[in-house]
């Protein structure tokens, strides 16, 4: 069991290293015996997780293995399985439908909604939600290169879905810049009357915004106090889900 220890120390100190390393940096490092820790690199490099390209030379992490390595993670991180039980406590904390999108170009997709029977006979009138008028949607568009997002807008007729639905680019481009700034985005009642929501962002271990979680209620529960005091506890789960999906 100690050999088993000692490998993986030394694959991890390789893993988190910025530098190639001699067998005396491994041994200083760990605290482990040349000997040791020279039979130990010498293994992982015949099994192909650390290269030496010249005798008696540094080593390193393989390439190769670090492909393989991204490429596992990516089809081991599926967002819904990681944010299941993050929803279900969010849910059960503030006692409201929560509801995981994903994008899918121009529009946004729900994937995974709990407690939907909250809001009773009111309900998003389907999976496919527009981006500029939904909590989810406005989390993707901010997170767009500036590039995209004016694509987006040039290509898009910005229909008011009612009354308070934004469709000036001007003034959209200002609640961008709020999403980026505080983390969060709302729809007070900008999709459908009589329903609000808080959305915020999930990102995977590279940094990329992958997804959004929102909180969805009837105007008669969720006031525009109980918004924004909703806000900071999406952005927490939403924190809490990107972490486990390895973001720093």
């Amino acid at each position: 069991m100690d050999a088993i220890n000692k490998a993986f120390e030394i694959l991890e100190l390789f893993l988190h290293s910025n530098e190639e390393l001699s067998i005396n940096d491994v041994s200083e490092r760990t605290g482990i015996t040349y000997p040791t820790a020279h039979r130990i690199t010498s293994t992982l490099v015949k099994r192909g997780y650390l290269l030496q390209p010249e005798k008696r030379g540094k080593y390193f992490v393989h390439p190769a293995k670090l492909t393989e390595f991204i490429g596992i993670i990516r089809k081991k991180l599926n967002i819904r399985t990681v944010a299941s039980p993050y929803l279900h406590d969010l849910s059960q904390t503030v006692n409201e439908a929560v509801f995981l999108a994903v994008r899918r170009g121009q529009v946004a997709i729900n994937i995974d909604a709990i407690n939907r029977d909250r809001l009773l006979n009111v309900t998003p009138d389907a999976s496919t939600l527009g981006m500029y008028y939904t909590g989810v949607g406005k989390i993707f568009l901010a997170y767009m290169s500036d590039k995209e997002f004016n694509n987006y807008v040039n290509s898009m007729v910005l229909v008011p879905r009612t009354a308070y639905t934004i469709t000036d680019k001007d003034q959209m481009l200002k609640e961008m810049n709020n999403i980026r700034r505080n983390g969060v985005a709302f729809d007070d009642e900008e999709n459908e009357l009589g329903l609000r929501s808080v959305a915020a962002p999930v990102r995977d271990w590279e940094g990329r915004v992958v997804a959004a979680i929102s909180v969805i209620g009837q105007t008669a529960r969720i006031s525009k106090q109980r918004l924004n005091e909703l806000a900071p506890i999406v952005k927490e789960y939403a924190l809490r889900i990107s972490q486990a999906m390895g973001a720093q």
